[in-house]
């Protein structure tokens, strides 16, 4: 209960009772604003964490970009390495019908040296 007497008892005091007025208002401000300091620090969280999301994210697609080109590098070389090996079977197969060895095993074209 209250220790401040009610303003219509005969001892009360005005300046007492605007006084504890003011302390249950200050107290009440106090309150709220420890409320809102807490809000605001969530919400400073939340955008930090928004923040490094947004930087992540850009982050991740350069190095998926970078992942793409390098895809795309090696595709282009694995076709040439492929391209070139086609042609190398190619002159070797015409190395080997062109010195009649077209039947022959590896033995032949050793022969085929010697001889």
């Amino acid at each position: 209960m209250s220790t401040t007497p009610p303003s219509d008892a005969p001892g009360a005091d005005p300046i007492d009772e605007a006084e504890a007025r003011l302390l249950a208002a200050i107290s009440a401000v106090e309150t709220r604003l420890g409320q809102l300091s807490s809000r605001m620090g969530e919400a400073e969280g939340d955008a930090r964490a928004a923040r490094h999301a947004d930087e992540d994210r850009a982050r991740l697609a350069e190095q998926l970009d970078a992942a793409r080109s390098s895809e795309a590098e090696l595709a282009e070389a694995a076709q040439e390495a492929s391209a070139a090996l086609a042609g190398a079977m190619t002159e070797l197969k015409a190395a080997i019908a062109g010195a009649g060895l077209a039947d022959g095993g590896p033995d032949d074209l050793l022969a085929g040296d010697r001889g």
